[in-house]
C-alpha cells in the first residue's frame, strides 16, 4: 500500500537529517583514526558546520508542519498499522522538542569546543597533567551545565544531561541503585582470586592484530560490512548502513587488552549492524533505544562470552598460532584463570568484570556533583584521588592513570558513565534468558565458534525491536521480568566461584 504523501514528505527530510549526521560521523571517526595533527582546527569547523546545519533542519518549522502533516494522515492507514506510526512520531516529536530547546549557535559551539578538546585531552593524557586541559574541561563543565538548563529539570541539572542517553533515568534513583550493587560487589572482591599474567615475553602488535581481525567476524560482524583500527581509546560508530567501523588500542606486554576491546567494540557494531536491518530504515524507530541498552551489547559479548569457558576452548588453538607460542609458553589453564583473575586496578577500561563497576560508580559520584556545582574541575584529581583509596585501596601516581584516563569528558559526555553499570545489568539478564532457551548453547561456541544461536537471540529480542518499546519494556518482553541486578550479582558470584574452585584443583 503506498503511504500518503505527507508521511513521504516528512520520511524524506528526516532521511536527509540522518544522512548529515552519518556524514558528521564520517568526519569524527577520521579524525580519531587517519587525520593529520595539523588538521585538528579546521576539522573542528567542519563538524561544528555539520551539525549547526542538521539541528537547523530538525528545528525547522517546515518539519514540524511535516510532522504534523503525517500525523494527520495516519488515521488514513490501516487501523493495524497506526500503533506503529504513532510511536515513531512519538519518538521523532521528543528528539525534536529536545533539539529545539538547544539554540543553533549552542550546538555549533558544542560541536567544535568538543572536537577541539580531544586533541588537548590526548596532549595532557601523554604529558599526565591535567594542568594542561583543565581550562578546556572547565569550558565544557559550563558548556554542559547551560544545556541541561536549556533542556530544564525539576531536582537537579545532572538528570537533563543523564536524559540524553538513559531516557526518564534519574540520578537519585541510581544513586540508590549502585550503593546497593557496591554492597554486594564488595564481598565478591573480597573473595576472588588474583591470577599472574601467563604472558612471559612481550605479544607484537602484528601478532595481536591478526588475531583481533578474525574476532569480528567469528562474532557475526563480517569483514564486508566493518573494519578494525587503532585509536587513542577503544571505541565503535556507524557510518551508515553496511559501515561498522571499530577502533582499539594495542599493548605488547597486555595484549587481553586490545582483544577485550574488541570483543566490546563488536558488540556494540553487531547492534548497530542489527538495526540497520530493520525494515524501511531508516527511521526513528530504528535508532538505539538507549545506551544502557546499547552498553548491554558490547558487555555481553566481552564478559557472558568473551570470558567464557567455550570461548577460549575455541579461540585457544587460533590464538597460539597467531600469537607465534606453545602450549608449554601458555598453558590454557593459566591463560583461562587470568582472563577471569579480580584484581583491583587502575584504569577502567583494563579493569576485571568484577571491580568494574566499582569504576564506573566512582565515575557517576563525581561527574554528579561536578555538574551540581558541589565541586570544582580544580578539585578534581584531589577527590579522584581520594575516592580511588576509598574503593581500591590504590595510590594514583599521575593524572594519565586518574582523572585523565577517560576520554568520556572531552566529549562534554556528561551522564555516560552510569549506562555502563546499567548495560552490565541488563547484559546479565539477557544472556540468562537465553541460555535457559538455548542450554546446549556452549557446546556450539565451543565445538566450532558457532554463536548464531546468540546473535539471532539477540536479533529478535533487542535489535529487532530498536525504539518500538521502552526500556522497560523490552527487559520484561526479551526476559519475562523487570531489569534486575540480581543476574549480574548470580553471574559473578560463580564466575569467581569457577576460578577459584579451578585454582584449588593446581
Amino acid at each position: 500500500m503506498a503511504l500518503p504523501q505527507s508521511i513521504e514528505n516528512y520520511r524524506k527530510q528526516y532521511r536527509k537529517i540522518k544522512l548529515f549526521q552519518d556524514i558528521s560521523s564520517v568526519l569524527h571517526w577520521d579524525s580519531e583514526v587517519m587525520m593529520p595533527e595539523e588538521g585538528r582546527e579546521y576539522r573542528s569547523s567542519q563538524i561544528a558546520a555539520v551539525a549547526e546545519l542538521t539541528h537547523d533542519w530538525m528545528t525547522d518549522q517546515t518539519f514540524l508542519a511535516q510532522i504534523q502533516g503525517a500525523k494527520s494522515s495516519i488515521k488514513d492507514l490501516p487501523e493495524s498499522d497506526r500503533g506503529i506510526w504513532n510511536r515513531e512520531l512519538e519518538i521523532l516529536m521528543e528528539e525534536k522538542e529536545k533539539a529545539d530547546k538547544l539554540p543553533s549557535e549552542f550546538v555549533a559551539e558544542f560541536a567544535k569546543l568538543t572536537n577541539l578538546a580531544h586533541a588537548e585531552w590526548a596532549e595532557a593524557k601523554k604529558e599526565k597533567k591535567i594542568s594542561l586541559f583543565s581550562k578546556r574541561l572547565e569550558e565544557l563543565v559550563n558548556l554542559s551545565k547551560k544545556q541541561a538548563d536549556y533542556f530544564g529539570y525539576t531536582t537537579e541539572p545532572y538528570d537533563a544531561l543523564l536524559d540524553n542517553y538513559e531516557r526518564g533515568a534519574k540520578a537519585s534513583q541510581i544513586q540508590i541503585l549502585f550503593n546497593d550493587l557496591k554492597n554486594s560487589l564488595i564481598p565478591i572482591v573480597a573473595k576472588a582470586p588474583r591470577f599472574k599474567s601467563p604472558f612471559q615475553k612481550p605479544i607484537s602488535i602484528a601478532n595481536q592484530t591478526k588475531f583481533c581481525n578474525r574476532l569480528p567476524s567469528i562474532l557475526g560482524l563480517t569483514s564486508k560490512e566493518s573494519r578494525l583500527d587503532i585509536s587513542n581509546h577503544p571505541f565503535s560508530t556507524s557510518l551508515g548502513k553496511g559501515d561498522k567501523r571499530i577502533t582499539t588500542r594495542y599493548s605488547e606486554s597486555d595484549p587481553l587488552s586490545s582483544i577485550f576491546g574488541v570483543l566490546h567494540e563488536t558488540g556494540h557494531s553487531l547492534y548497530e549492524s542489527g538495526l540497520s536491518k530493520m525494515p524501511d530504515w531508516p527511521n526513528p524507530l530504528t535508532e538505539y533505544l538507549s545506551l544502557g541498552i546499547h552498553e548491554s551489547q558490547s558487555r555481553l559479548w566481552e564478559n557472558q562470552v568473551g570470558r567464557s569457558l567455550p570461548f577460549w576452548e575455541f579461540m585457544y588453538p587460533i590464538l597460539l598460532k597467531d600469537f607465534e607460542m606453545s602450549e608449554a609458553e601458555l598453558p590454557f589453564k593459566q591463560l583461562y584463570q587470568y582472563i577471569n583473575s579480580t584484581e583491583k586496578s587502575k584504569i577502567r577500561v583494563e579493569a576485571d568484570q568484577v571491580t568494574y563497576n566499582l569504576h564506573i560508580i566512582l565515575r557517576f559520584e563525581i561527574e554528579r556533583d561536578l555538574i551540581n556545582g558541589k565541586i570544582r574541575v580544580n578539585d578534581l584529581p584531589e577527590i579522584w584521588n581520594s575516592k580511588m583509596k576509598e574503593s581500591f585501596g590504590l595510590v594514583i601516581d599521575n593524572d594519565a592513570e586518574g582523572v585523565l584516563q577517560d576520554i568520556h569528558w572531552s566529549m562534554g559526555a556528561f551522564g555516560y558513565f552510569p549506562t555502563y553499570t546499567l548495560g552490565n545489568i541488563f547484559s546479565a539478564q539477557f544472556f540468562k534468558k537465553f541460555t535457559d532457551e538455548f542450554p546446549d548453547s556452549h557446546n556450539k561456541f565451543s565445538a566450532n565458534g558457532d554463536f548464531s544461536d546468540l546473535l539471532n537471540w539477540l536479533r529478535k529480542h533487542i535489535h529487532s525491536k530498536g525504539k518500538i518499546l521502552t526500556i522497560e519494556n523490552l527487559v520484561k518482553d526479551a526476559t519475562g521480568e523487570p531489569a534486575n541486578a540480581k543476574y549480574l550479582i548470580s553471574y559473578l558470584e560463580e564466575k569467581v566461584k569457577e576460578v577459584s574452585i579451578s585454582n584449588e584443583l593446581n
